[in-house]
């Protein structure tokens, strides 16, 4: 067994080294994908606030980091809708001002509303970890940090799935990202 083992070593060792390149290169999965494809796709990264984007960049520097182009957009404005597969949509609005990105607006749709109470659930979690535990005021779901350029901002969370009342009526999710102005 030991001489089979000796006359073999060279193939062994480059099977193993082969395995262990493989391996090495196979991409880890995203720590985001633990909060599920809805988030996934809205949420694209866990860099920044929204989308690996921060409030204070500037309008190129969003443009860029979008993968379509906006349906709407002019200097202080830049509207997108996206599909979400086969599970619905949701739209991104992003407002600037003279020190850049000071506003981000989403609207997700999700076809079976009981998928966006469990969306709204990952959401949720997602900002918890991040930000600590969230606040209820006015019936959002509100977090408070803070920013570099505009201070204090606050992310809004809401489930408006409730808002629709026709039978097998989509959910909706709704996120607000603006600086706290009071």
């Amino acid at each position: 067994m030991i001489s089979l083992f000796l006359k073999h070593k060279q193939t062994v060792l480059a099977l193993a080294g082969l395995i262990f390149i493989l391996h090495s290169c196979t991409p880890p999965a995203p720590k985001a994908s633990k909060y599920g494809p809805v988030f996934d796709s809205v949420m694209r990264s866990e860099n920044g606030l929204f989308r690996g984007l921060n409030l204070g960049d500037k309008l190129d520097s969003v443009q860029l980091k979008e993968t379509v182009k906006p349906i709407e957009a002019d200097s202080g404005y830049l509207y997108y809708e996206m599909k979400l597969d086969t599970t619905g949509s949701f739209n991104i609005t992003y407002n600037f001002d003279e020190t850049g990105l000071n506003e981000i607006q989403s609207d997700i749709y999700i076809n079976n509303a009981a998928a966006a109470d469990e969306a709204f659930s990952k959401f949720k979690s997602y900002f918890d970890d991040h930000f600590g535990e969230s606040q209820n005021h006015q019936g959002y779901t509100v977090w408070t940090v803070t920013s570099a350029k505009y201070g204090l901002v606050r992310i809004n969370l809401s489930n408006e799935s409730s808002d629709f009342t026709v039978e097998k009526a989509p959910g909706k999710i709704s996120l607000w990202i603006y600086p706290d102005k009071d």
